[in-house]
């Protein structure tokens, strides 16, 4: 693969920010087991492999997207070869000390290539830059590759929530702290 190269995104960038292909396909989802008595509460997430693929629908349409971009602290695409395949979007004004991705997404042809990876290294260094203590990443439940790129990355699961997305998927939530 050529050199990534990220860079702050400009205006001109939007229009193939909304054109890339954001959904996603997974072969394994999350299973939820939660566990109670009197006295104590216990959940455990299981990776479990699916009957068939899964497509993921992106959980923000076009609109909310362009809206979310407006209020974001910092947005950094990935360019390969001078085209537009990927971006981030970051904001951190909601959390504490905290630098929160809101969108993460990867042109599907150059997935599994390093590139969401490249975008999450230079969110950790803008998060440094900005004196934030973490990086936290809101995941889609069935969205197994991220979850997998950011376990790589060093992220830990630190919580879920029901019906978090506008389309009410649940999201498994990751963080990282900075150093």
């Amino acid at each position: 693969m050529a050199e990534l190269e990220i860079r702050a995104a400009r205006q001109a960038d939007l229009e193939h920010m909304v054109g890339i292909n954001h959904n996603s396909r997974s072969e394994f989802a999350y299973k939820l087991d939660l566990r109670s008595d009197k006295t104590s509460f216990a959940s455990n997430f299981e990776r479990v492999y699916l009957p068939r693929p899964v497509n993921i629908k992106y959980p923000k349409d076009e609109t909310t997207l362009i809206h979310s971009w407006a209020d974001a602290a910092a947005i950094f695409v990935g360019l390969v070869m001078g085209e537009l395949v990927a971006y981030v979007a970051l904001e951190n004004q909601r959390i504490r000390d905290t630098a929160r991705v809101t969108d993460l997404v990867v042109a599907p042809l150059m997935r599994r290539k390093g590139v969401g990876s490249g975008l999450l290294l230079a969110c950790e260094a803008w998060a440094h830059e900005q004196k934030a203590r973490r990086v936290l990443m809101e995941i889609q439940m069935r969205n197994d590759p991220a979850v997998q790129m950011v376990k790589k990355l060093g992220y830990q699961m630190c919580g879920y929530l029901d019906q978090y997305f506008p389309n009410h998927d649940p999201a498994l939530f990751f963080d990282k702290p900075i150093n």
